[in-house]
Parts: C-alpha cells; sequence; structure tokens
C-alpha cells in the first residue's frame, strides 16, 4: 500500500526505529502463516493411520508456534517503542520549529500535539502490527498451499486481485466519509460551544427562543446528515469483509466438488479449511485496518506539513547591534490572501526613545509591531536593530537586545516567580520586588495565599487576563533588554493599576527603547514621537502637539477618548 513508501518522510533516525519494527512485524506474520500451513501436515497424518510419524508435524507445529509468539513479542514491544519514538520525535522538532515560525503562521496549532501527534503514535503502536498481520499471513498461506492444493491455491490466489481492488476502494471511500461525518461532528461542537458561552446573554435577554431554535436546528441537520453518511459507509464497511466470505464459501464449494469428483481427499480439504478459517476473520477487518491506519497517516502527514514550513533562519554566531536604535525602510507585508498590509514604510527609533504608535483597527499596526520584534520577516525592505540588518542577529542575540509585552502575555504552568524571573533568572528579590511594583503586579501577590510561589496554570489559565497582563509587563520591566516593544500594555488594567504602569513607562525614557501600540491618547502622548498608521502607510509622524494641530484623524483620536472619559 502506498502509505508504507510515504513513512520514509519521517526523520531517519524515527524511520530507522519503524523499519526494525516492520521488520519484526513482517517476520511474525510470516512465521503465523507458516504456524498455519503446519496444521495440514498435522491433520493428515491425523487422519491417516499408516502415516510413518505422526508426532514430526506435531514438533513442527509446535516449534513454529514457539518461535512465533517470541517474534510476535519483540515485534509487539519495537512496536510500542516505534510508537512512543515518533511521538517524541515529532513533539522535540515541533518544540524546535513553532517558536521559529512566522507568526502569522503559528494559528490554529494549539491542538497539534494532543491530537495529530498523538493519532500518529498509534501507525507503529497498534495499526501496522494487525495489518501486517493481515496481508502477509494469508499470503503465505496461499503460496503454500501451491505445494499442498494447488488448485485451491489458485482459486486463493485469484480472488485476491479483487479483494484487494475492493479494499482500495473501500479504505477511500470510507475514509472521505468519515471527514465528512467529522467535519459534521466539529461544526456542532462549535455551535453548542458558542451556546454554553452565550449563556450570560441568553439569560438577560428578553428572547432567547430564537438562539435555542436556531442550535436545535442545527443539531437536527447534524443528526440527519450522519444518519446519511452512515447509510452511504455502508457499503464500504461490508462490502470487503462480505467478499472475503464469499472467497471463503467459493472455496468451500469448490473443495467439496473437488472431492467429490475424487480429485482431492477429504482430510486435505477439512485441513484447508479449518486453516482458512483462522485467517477469514482479519481479513474480514482489514477495510477498517486500512481506514484506520489511512486516518493516523493523514493526521502524521499534517504534523509533517507544520514542519515542513519554512521558519525564520537566524545566523550563528551573527552579526552584534552597535547600539540599542531600531529602523525601518521601505517595510512592506502582505496578509495570506496577498492583502497589502503595509506598504513602503520607513520609521526611526533613535536609543533611548519613547515611540508610539497608533492608528484605527486594522491599520497595521500589531504588524509593524511583528516585524520590529522579528515574529515575522517583511517581503520587501528591512528591519535593522542597532544599525544591523535584524536577520542577521542571531536568536540569542535578538533575545538579549529586544523584550516584548503582548496584548494577552502567554505564561507557562509554573510560579509566578518562576513566569518572571525567566527573563532574568539571575535576579536578586529586590530586583523581583522592583519589577513587580513598576508592573502593579505586587497588588496580585498580596492577594494570593502562595505569593511568588502560586501557580499560574497551563497557558496562565488560574489567573484572570489583568493579571496574566501585570505577569507579563513585569517580565519585560525585569529584563536587561535595552529594547522593549509592547502591544496595547494596559489595555486589561484597571485605572488605578493603568495610571501606576503608565508611570513606570514613562520613567524608561532614556534607559531603554521604548515601541509602543496604544488605543489610550494618554499614555501615548508623552512619547517623543508618534507614528499615525492608517491603511498600512505612516499618514502622520511628530509629538502630541504637532499631530493634534496638522493631523486631523489624531485630533479626533484625542477628542473621542476626551469625550469618553
Amino acid at each position: 500500500m502506498s502509505v508504507f513508501s510515504s513513512l520514509r518522510q519521517l526523520p531517519l533516525r524515527t524511520w530507522q526505529t519503524l523499519r526494525g519494527a516492520l521488520i519484526w512485524m513482517v517476520l511474525a506474520a510470516v512465521l503465523d502463516g507458516l504456524a498455519g500451513l503446519a496444521l495440514v501436515p498435522l491433520m493428515l497424518a491425523w487422519f491417516d493411520p499408516a502415516a510413518p510419524d505422526a508426532l514430526q508435524p506435531v514438533w513442527l507445529l509446535l516449534g513454529l508456534t514457539l518461535l512465533h509468539a517470541l517474534v510476535s513479542y519483540i515485534a509487539q514491544r519495537r512496536g510500542y517503542l516505534a510508537g512512543a519514538g515518533l511521538a517524541t520525535g515529532l513533539v522535540s522538532r515541533l518544540l524546535a520549529h513553532l517558536p521559529r515560525l512566522p507568526l502569522g503562521r503559528q494559528r490554529h496549532l494549539e491542538d497539534l500535539v494532543r491530537g495529530p501527534v498523538f493519532n500518529s503514535m498509534s501507525i507503529p503502536a497498534h495499526l501496522l502490527a494487525p495489518l501486517i498481520t493481515a496481508l502477509v499471513t494469508p499470503t503465505v498461506v496461499v503460496l503454500g498451499l501451491f505445494a499442498i492444493a494447488p488448485r485451491l491455491a489458485l482459486l486463493l490466489a485469484l480472488a485476491y486481485l479483487p479483494l484487494f481492488g475492493l479494499l482500495r476502494w473501500a479504505g477511500r471511500r470510507s475514509l472521505e466519509l468519515e471527514q465528512q461525518r467529522q467535519a459534521v461532528d466539529r461544526h456542532a461542537g462549535q455551535l453548542l460551544q458558542a451556546f454554553a458561552e452565550q449563556q450570560p446573554l441568553m439569560r438577560s435577554s428578553a428572547d432567547a427562543s430564537q438562539g435555542q431554535v436556531a442550535l436545535r436546528e442545527a443539531l437536527q441537520q447534524q443528526h440527519q446528515a450522519t444518519r446519511s453518511l452512515n447509510r452511504r459507509a455502508l457499503p464500504a464497511s461490508l462490502g470487503f469483509a462480505s467478499a472475503v466470505q464469499l472467497v471463503f464459501s467459493a472455496v468451500l464449494v469448490g473443495g467439496v466438488l473437488a472431492v467429490a469428483a475424487g480429485h482431492l481427499p477429504g482430510a486435505l480439504l477439512v485441513a484447508v479449511l479449518v486453516l482458512l478459517v483462522r485467517f477469514v476473520e482479519p481479513l474480514s477487518q482489514l477495510a477498517q485496518l486500512d481506514q484506520a491506519l489511512r486516518m493516523a497517516w493523514q493526521a502524521l502527514a499534517q504534523v509533517l506539513g507544520v514542519l515542513g514550513e519554512p521558519t525564520l533562519f537566524s545566523p550563528q554566531p551573527g552579526l552584534q547591534p552597535r547600539d540599542a536604535s531600531l529602523q525601518g525602510q521601505g517595510l512592506n507585508s502582505y496578509g495570506e490572501h496577498g492583502e497589502h498590509l503595509l506598504k513602503d514604510l520607513d520609521l526611526h527609533c533613535a536609543p533611548g526613545t519613547f515611540t508610539a504608535i497608533v492608528g484605527p483597527s486594522g491599520a497595521g499596526k500589531s504588524t509593524l509591531l511583528a516585524l520590529l520584534g522579528r515574529g515575522m520577516d517583511a517581503q520587501a525592505g528591512e528591519v535593522r536593530l542597532g544599525q544591523v540588518d535584524i536577520r542577521q542577529l542571531s536568536e540569542q542575540t535578538l533575545a538579549a537586545q529586544l523584550t516584548q509585552v503582548f496584548q494577552d502575555s502567554g505564561l507557562f504552568a509554573g510560579s509566578l516567580l518562576w513566569n518572571v524571573s525567566m527573563a532574568r533568572p539571575q535576579a536578586t528579590p529586590a530586583q523581583l520586588q522592583q519589577a513587580a511594583e513598576a508592573a502593579a503586579l505586587d497588588e496580585v501577590l498580596a492577594s494570593l495565599a502562595d505569593g511568588w510561589h502560586c501557580e499560574v496554570g497551563p497557558g496562565g489559565a488560574l489567573l484572570s487576563g489583568g493579571q496574566r497582563q501585570r505577569v507579563g509587563l513585569a517580565r519585560a520591566l525585569l529584563s536587561e533588554a535595552p529594547i522593549v516593544l509592547l502591544d496595547e500594555p494596559t489595555a486589561s488594567l484597571d485605572a488605578r493599576s493603568e495610571a501606576r504602569v503608565n508611570r513606570s513607562l514613562r520613567a524608561l525614557r532614556g534607559r531603554r527603547t521604548l515601541v509602543l501600540v496604544s488605543h489610550n491618547p494618554a499614555l501615548v502622548r508623552d512619547a517623543d514621537q508618534i507614528l499615525v498608521l492608517e491603511a498600512g502607510r505612516l499618514s502622520g509622524c511628530g509629538s502630541h502637539e504637532q499631530l493634534l494641530a496638522t493631523h486631523p484623524w489624531y485630533a479626533q483620536f484625542v477628542e473621542q477618548q476626551r469625550v469618553d472619559g
């Protein structure tokens, strides 16, 4: 089957481990077939009182059975090890690969490990051994039967071609229908999740019946679609098993006729039928095994596809920046569908200055910040950090020169102390406390029973959005990196905490190069320069007073905040 050749796309070490397991699995299947063939001389000797040595077939069968048991144990063990090695290798490569993907390509990958990676483990651990047994063992039996009952063997061999043609059709058909069923189930799951998340709104709504009716209709459609898919899948799921039973019936009828005509000994027919009964069941399950393997391979192909995505290249050891300046020259960036996000944009942030970036939603502010922090590379133009092309800096140099705070600061499962101190592992308790006070994190620490040692949970799930944002700010302020990039750093903070953070950020002027994206005029008004982005272009640059007097959008931006305040 084509899936076996596709497995060669795996990493070399993983493929070598899997290949070793495959060899043992094939050997076990061959021994299984030989042990089955050993039943024939045993049964012939059983029905023939004149047989010279009736014990010889017994010893042959016993020896092959014991050898098969030993080889099967080794094959199964190698399969489990190959499955674990496959998962470990894929996870290790993902850990090294995902952080180097451009930001736009990192979406929708949060379930990659617990979904496709662990589904891929089933290929060597659970699926290959029974599939190989169902394919190889009957083949060995048919080949062996040519030396015992050539006519029956020829009949079985001729039946193989249509059986495998039917198997390929049934596998592809079942996989196609299963994918459609999974898509229907995912859609229903999304509707249920949305319905659950909107319960507060529905409880406060005067009329929630429309939402309930829409959900019922969607679930009814899902039920009808599932029934329809199941009906369409029935021929594929039962067709191959029925064909196997038909072949067995044909052999039975043909054998009976041959015995009646005196062309075949009755004892030989009984022995062959006992042998075939032994292998009818695994053959009948071959379509389901093939479908399961195809689905597992698709999961593996999804992971390999992600690993094949181009990453941001960083040289080693790379160049060293000359200062803490940031500069963009002729920056152009495009979205996934070819839309122009940034157009011929130039900017310069001198060392120790405070630069604010404002503009309407969709203007390209976050894209510009991602380029400055090398979350992605521009399709045209270049970003220079310390007068050096940012693409010529090593990952270690870039991390030492630049720290970032995002709107929703991602945290790792662990203590709050560890999440903050990872920016500066050698920080003293006094330095940690100073960073906490500057980020208004000290109030959070005081409210937690375990203080610094409080567990934040995966992704910071045990903290609120505002608390996670304070942790991210504290981490950035603790860092010794001379350049700080911030994307809406106070969006989730209350007014009192926001005022404290604003004072801390203003205090960085002259000590660090600060670049900040914000919708808050109170935070950007003290910047040395304010960049106004509109539709991906730089439409204004100057101080708060200059833009207030000359730039219509900025003047409206400040006025709207005053009215809202």
